[in-house]
Order: C-alpha cells, then structure tokens, then sequence
C-alpha cells in the first residue's frame, strides 16, 4: 500500500513538472511571436518571475523587422555633429526590440567563459535582475556577444531609423519631452570623488525594491515604444552601435546605408542612461533624441553602456 502511495506521489510531482514545463513552453512560443503589445510584456514578467531559462531564447527571437527605404537622419537643430539633417536610405534590418538582458548575456558567459561584468558574483548576475538590462560592457564585449548569437550590432543609422522612424520624430514616442516615458536618471546634486563606486553599487541592486536609481526591466515603459515599436532607446542604457566616431558630422558619409570606418579610436553610443553624474536634467533630455550622438572607448565597460544586437535581412523575408 505504501508503495502505491509513493508511486502517486510521485506520478503527480512528475505530472506537476510536466504542467510547469508545458506553460513555460506555450509562453516561450507566444513570446516569439513577430509585433509588440501588452501581453508580450506579462508574457516576459511570467518567465522572469518563476526565472525560466527560456526567458534568453524567447527575448532572442523578439526582434522587429524594419522594411528597406529612407528615413530622415541627424538634425540641423542641435549640435554640430549631428549636421546635417538629409534622407538616407537603408537595406531592410531587423532589431532586438529589448535590450540585452542578464538572461541572455549570462548564457553567453557560461557558454563561452567571456569574462563577465564587474557588478556580477562570479556568473551570476544580481539576485532578482534576470529581465534586467545587461549593463558595464565595452564594444569588444557586445560585439562578441552578437557574433555568437549569430547577430551583430546595428549601425549608428539603423539605430536612429529605429528610434524615429521615416517621419524624423525627436524622441522615440513623438516631438515632446516626457520624463516619466524614460529611466533616465536624475543628475547627481554635487560632483563628488567616488561617484563610479556609487554606480556600481547601484546596479547591483534592484531599484523596484529599494526606490534607489538604478536600471530597469526592459520594455517597463510600454508607452516610449518608437514607431516599429522598439522598446527601450531612450533611458536605461546607453548603447553601443557598430561605429566608430569620427569626431565631425555626416557630410562626408554616404546617403545609403551609411557606416563611419573611422579613426580607430572611439566608438559611437546612442541613446540616454540611467546615470548622470555630472549635469542637469537638460542633458538627460538632450541625449535621449533619437539623433544624438555619444562616444567612448569600446575597450572597457562603462557603468552607464549597455547594447542590442541586429541583423541584415532580404527585403520582403522578415
């Protein structure tokens, strides 16, 4: 008789399991699925919460596909280097809708033995953060990262095209300034040694339990979705692109499927952060424009840095 108790005991755990793993499946496969809306998003807090390994694959897949055709890059309203304002065609793309998440740049690591970031416990990321921007790689790491994901990352044009669309949009979400659409973090009040020591500690805590600044799970701003509905462009992380600066404007470069080769020193970052250290609050919003444009050295990690990936597509075959 006690067998046959164990033994249903354990059919049910088994039958539990099998009921777990079914749901995670049938999420995974909604997740995957091409167009934004709500339910994507629930659909990602679901694997977040219960810390589906799944979670890396189904962001993998939500990517958004953005059709061949011109767009209106740059701007003759702000600074220099964004001059001047033209049409530029671009061979169809598609883009990670998200930010690259601890999920998935921890799969990476372990598949790989790529050193990870300096905020990390080994090849753990911060306790609660899987659905969280990845955040403190140099361009070599988010390079590497979209190569072995079998991506790469996007142009400084093919980000803006994203972030505006063919309509010449300032931010992602329209021509208006809302701060509350974005995790773009409040300046420090005073400039004050320690302050990068500061910012690592506070991407290693989850500031939805603390109140403190800090990054954000992607996509937890639905409405700053750009035109394609790409998440993210503004605030969280800054992010690399496959450039490199070329210290001037875009008169040089060619109006299709533009590219700076160079100088070899500094690589382009678009989009705002999460942290302001020194400044004001004008210049969060001044980098949170989809054609402003940000440098660094890509060798090293920036608390501030993060990336998505994309990848070239023929026209007509998202």
């Amino acid at each position: 008789m006690g067998y046959k108790r164990a033994g249903l005991r354990i059919a049910l755990l088994l039958l539990g399991l099998l009921s777990i793993y079914m749901a995670g499946r049938i999420i995974r496969a909604q997740l995957s699925r091409p167009g934004f809306s709500d339910d994507e998003l629930e659909l990602i807090r679901q694997l977040a919460a219960s810390e589906d390994p799944g979670l890396a694959e189904a962001l993998d897949r939500s990517m958004v596909y953005i059709p061949a055709g011109e767009f209106l890059m740059g701007s003759d309203d702000a600074r220099a280097n964004e001059r001047p304002q033209r049409l530029v065609y671009l061979d169809a793309y598609e883009i990670d809708r998200y930010e690259v998440t601890h999920a998935q740049y921890q799969r990476f690591v372990k598949a790989t033995g790529y050193t990870p970031p300096r905020y990390w416990s080994g090849n753990d990321y911060p306790q609660g953060m899987i659905d969280f921007p990845v955040a403190g790689v140099g361009w070599q790491d988010a390079d590497a990262y979209c190569m072995w994901a079998e991506k790469r990352l996007p142009t400084e044009a093919e980000w803006e095209k994203a972030c505006r669309g063919t309509g010449g949009r300032i931010y992602p979400w329209g021509n208006t300034w809302h701060p509350d659409r974005a995790n773009v973090g409040p300046p420090l009040e005073d400039a004050r040694s320690g302050v990068w020591d500061e910012a690592w500690a506070y991407v290693q805590a989850n500031p939805t339990d603390s109140g403190m600044p800090g990054l954000r799970p992607v996509g937890t701003y639905p409405e700053s979705a750009s035109p394609y509905g790409v998440m993210d462009l503004a605030g969280n992380v800054s992010e690399w692109v496959q450039d490199w600066y070329n210290w001037s404007d875009y008169r040089d470069l060619p109006t299709r499927n533009p590219q700076v080769q160079g100088p070899p020193w500094n690589r382009c970052l678009r989009g705002s952060s999460w942290f302001i250290p020194y400044g004001d609050n004008a210049q969060g919003q001044d980098q949170s424009r989809c054609s402003a444009r940000n440098s660094s050295h890509g060798a090293h990690g920036d608390v501030r840095s993060g990336f998505r990936c994309a990848r070239s597509v023929l026209e007509g075959t998202p």
